[in-house]
């Protein structure tokens, strides 16, 4: 007899590889947008509304209720502040119809007067994996302990091999805020335990 089949996971397995499909062979410039703080979410409505394409990648979390010891399971941005947003340049669109939405801040570029960082195809479908496998895993780690200021390797996901320092440790334990080097400049990120090593 077959043990339980994981519906679930298989159908979240299906919806990645369909979209991974869909970054690799639609004509979309990716660029990354840095929103206001806390305002992922608005600013994700906002763009989709100018029939712009909007990635928002989730990773797994905890949240402890005000009341009682009990944490309830909820995700977060994998990239606090961060989101990506797919243009289609032959249907018009163009970052000035990003930059004036509620809730943006600003499109990353290398130098303050450079055109927008676009974002390698590769690159996109390295980062809807890292997503995948958070959702599915939501492991825990046992044994390691880490402190701000600590050197650190990412050993898994779309930023593995990426060196980086601690900078903040979050309240549930479970995740890192760690300073990269990615998307041409230093960014922040949020990272589970189990993708980092001390190095």
């Amino acid at each position: 007899m077959n043990g339980p089949r994981n519906i679930g996971g298989n159908a979240i397995c299906r919806v990645y590889s369909t979209v991974q499909a869909l970054v690799r062979i639609a004509e979309l410039d990716w660029i990354v947008v840095q929103t206001n703080p806390r305002c992922e979410l608005r600013a994700c409505s906002s763009i989709d509304a100018t029939g712009a394409l909007t990635y928002l990648p989730m990773i797994p979390a905890l949240r402890k209720r005000k009341r009682g010891k009990k944490a309830i399971e909820t995700s977060k941005p994998m990239f606090s502040r961060y989101l990506f947003v797919g243009l289609n340049r032959k249907a018009g669109m163009t970052c000035d119809q990003v930059r004036s939405c509620d809730g943006v801040e600003k499109i990353l570029a290398v130098e303050p007067e450079a055109p927008a960082y676009l974002v390698p195809a590769r690159e996109m479908e390295l980062i809807m994996e890292a997503e995948k496998s958070a959702q599915l895993e939501k492991k825990s780690v046992e044994g390691q302990a880490f402190e701000i200021g600590d050197n650190v390797v990412l050993i898994a996901g779309a930023f593995v091999d990426c060196r980086g320092q601690v900078q903040d440790i979050k309240p549930n334990g479970e995740s890192l805020r760690v300073e990269l080097d990615v998307f041409g400049r230093s960014t922040n990120v949020i990272v589970p335990l189990d993708k980092v090593a001390l190095r």
